[in-house]
């Protein structure tokens, strides 16, 4: 009898789970909500080592189902990289009736004591959207015809327009009577708007189909030449620690470690996650004035 008390008690402890093992857990504020009412999705991993690193975060359909923003709009997501957890949270907008389906969400965590990356995945959340219309009204009233507006200027409008006409012929005759010989050259500035620059160059920097150390590359010298612009610093001869130092800035601390994970360590990332360090960087740029 004693044996047998000893061998359940023994499978019963041994089937629970593990508390230190890691997890994932999600939930959803509403389930049954109305058009342009937000939605907050949260997902968050626990128990993770504490050395882990992210190597992908994506939705499994690759984010096709907010392609068109008529119907799904995701307003804003934050994301929180603790020492042993991760934290996710999007505020999704509908913008059309009926049952919606949020496709998984998937995290692939390389850690250190394994050479395969592990996968975390969402399961689907059913979302019924419903018209904020009262289907209880029967008749509604119509709108009150439109009422013109008489501007007190309306009476002095040909005499606003002469002038407006003989100013633009003023301006035209000065500037073809203007000294050729002596044109005017803008001054060139050396920091005239270092925001619009970065930001121009931004948009214009490709992600798709271009290596991570061609695109970690280009990143990086566009962002170190505003850190140089904006704040006159030599960027270029400082170490990615000195400039975790200067600025303090935990996207920035984020971004030149992803940048020097390519630089160093040769990694290699999806477009998803280019996509999204491109966007991080434009946010530092706005963000660091």
């Amino acid at each position: 009898m004693i044996r047998i008390i000893i061998f359940l008690s023994f499978f019963i402890f041994s089937c629970t789970n593990n508390p230190n093992e890691t997890n994932l857990s999600y939930k959803i504020d509403l389930e049954k909500t109305e058009i342009g009412y937000p939605v907050n999705l949260n997902i968050s991993l626990n128990n993770l080592d504490e050395y882990y690193s992210i190597e992908e975060m994506a939705w499994s359909d690759s984010s096709l189902w907010v392609s068109d923003s008529s119907k799904v709009l995701i307003k804003s997501s934050n994301i929180d990289t603790l020492d042993q957890s991760l934290f996710v949270n999007f505020e999704i907008t509908f913008w059309d009736t009926g049952k919606t389906v949020i496709p998984p969400y998937f995290f692939s965590i390389n850690f250190p004591d394994s050479i395969d990356v592990t996968i975390f995945s969402t399961d689907s959340i059913d979302i019924k959207i419903e018209s904020v219309i009262d289907s209880t009204i029967s008749n509604i009233q119509k709108d009150k015809p439109i009422k013109d507006i008489k501007f007190p200027y309306d009476v002095y409008r040909l005499a606003l327009i002469s002038i407006i006409l003989f100013l633009l012929l003023f301006i035209l005759y000065l500037w073809r009577k203007r000294d050729k010989d002596n044109p005017f050259s803008a001054i060139q500035f050396f920091n005239k708007n270092p925001k619009k620059d970065s930001v121009r160059k931004l948009n214009k920097l490709k992600f798709e189909d271009v290596s991570s150390d061609i695109f970690y590359n280009e990143l990086s010298i566009i962002l170190k030449k505003y850190l140089e612009n904006q704040y006159y610093i030599i960027s270029f001869e400082m170490t990615s620690q000195e400039l975790r130092n200067f600025f303090d800035d935990k996207d920035l601390i984020y971004l030149l470690e992803k940048i020097d994970s390519v630089k160093f360590a040769n990694k290699e990332y999806s477009n998803s996650e280019k996509k999204y360090d491109l966007e991080l960087a434009k946010k530092i740029v706005r963000k660091l004035l």
